[in-house]
């Protein structure tokens, strides 16, 4: 990828601009006004939206033949009862737990390769945390680092995963510590390990000169977009797109959520317990009351969803003629049935209800009574 497109420079937030100070007084930095880029949180989007005609077709290519897409998930490393010593402390806990203590080679931001507890643990003293901003200007704890996922499908070639997050780390997160591992099925000695190959990456949320890296949603599509580009250029077929531009309207659980999830859906629960994740119960109940007591009105995320499937399908229909002026009618033929074919909007909260009053309207014909009023439809 292009040098270009490197992690921008910031300057620092004097008095009389907003912005957090810190608590050991040195600044939050921000991007400057002139230095917004197409790279910047501010531009990044735009830029995406702005795409030439080529690279649009490229995309609808890919989308059409439903090849992998590329997934990466970022959350910062504190939690919000942590003290600043347990934090730094769960920085080496994340390192032994990517590294599986030691058991696998870790990669460094020069591509340095490591193995083994001590080298975790050197690795660990070299990012002087303790001189980190901990606490922003209204005392709120910051995450001393970001723990990040890049994941792909089950027999995606786990070298050329690793090759790919490291040009992408090289450009997103220049001046930044970080530390990787590649995780697969083979090579992981957890019990549990998943089938598919993924990498973690451990990040320091700072630079040594100060500048604190701040994860936006504008950053994860450029950063999915850089990963799925970096895996084309190395033979392999992956993609970068929103759930509304695949015609999928439900977000996926948690990595968390679904592990609870599975061990439940396999009675191996901690301490030998059969608890479904309390997330989802939650969930569940909110559901189910709201059905109770007649709440059944679309909520403001399931309108935004319906509001972004009519812009999709829109775009979509616009992108068909327009490759049928321009003579290419197999790639339209297939963007419009791709189109056709999109699954309809659903969320967790109706399917939740639908179920609900099936099994009601199941009962009642049981004692031979006409089916219940559908109210989740």
């Amino acid at each position: 990828m292009d040098g270009g497109c490197a992690m921008q420079k910031h300057e620092p937030l004097g008095d009389a601009r907003p912005g957090r100070r810190s608590g050991i007084g040195r600044l939050v930095f921000r991007p400057s006004t002139d230095e917004v880029s197409s790279e910047s949180p501010k531009g990044s989007w735009q830029a995406w939206r702005d795409r030439d005609w080529s690279s649009i077709k490229e995309q609808l290519r890919l989308t059409v033949k439903r090849v992998p897409e590329v997934v990466i998930n970022a959350k910062g490393s504190r939690r919000s009862q942590d003290s600043d010593h347990a934090a730094i402390e769960g920085v080496l806990r994340y390192m032994m737990y990517i590294s599986r203590n030691g058991q696998l080679p870790t990669f460094d931001e020069h591509g340095e390769r490591s193995e083994g507890r001590e080298e975790v643990r050197d690795k660990h003293a070299s990012w002087n945390l303790d001189m980190q901003r901990m606490k922003g200007m209204k005392n709120e704890p910051l995450h001393p680092s970001f723990n990040i996922i890049f994941s792909m499908p089950a027999k995606t070639d786990p070298e050329k995963i690793l090759e790919a997050v490291q040009a992408v780390a090289q450009v997103r997160f220049q001046g930044h510590q970080y530390l990787m591992a590649l995780h697969t099925h083979e090579t992981d000695p957890a019990k549990d390990a998943p089938g598919h190959p993924h990498i973690h990456l451990i990040l320091r949320a700072e630079d040594e000169d100060g500048n604190r890296i701040h994860i936006r949603k504008t950053d994860l599509r450029a950063w999915r977009e850089q990963f799925a580009a970096e895996l084309r250029a190395r033979g392999i077929d992956a993609n970068a797109t929103s759930r509304a531009e695949r015609g999928r309207s439900r977000k996926a659980v948690s990595s968390a959520e679904w592990h609870i999830q599975k061990r439940y859906q396999d009675a191996k629960g901690p301490h030998g317990s059969r608890d479904p994740s309390q997330a989802r119960v939650v969930r569940f109940h909110a559901a189910a009351e709201e059905l109770r007591e007649g709440r059944i009105e679309p909520k403001p995320w399931e309108i935004a969803m319906a509001a972004r499937r009519r812009d999709v399908l829109r775009e979509l229909a616009e992108n068909a003629a327009r490759l049928r002026r321009e003579g290419d009618s197999e790639l339209a033929d297939q963007v419009e049935r791709f189109a056709k074919d999109m699954a309809p909007l659903d969320s967790e909260r109706r399917q939740i209800q639908r179920a609900l009053v099936e099994q009601v309207n199941y009962r009642l014909r049981e004692h031979g009574i006409d089916n219940a009023e559908d109210l989740a439809r």
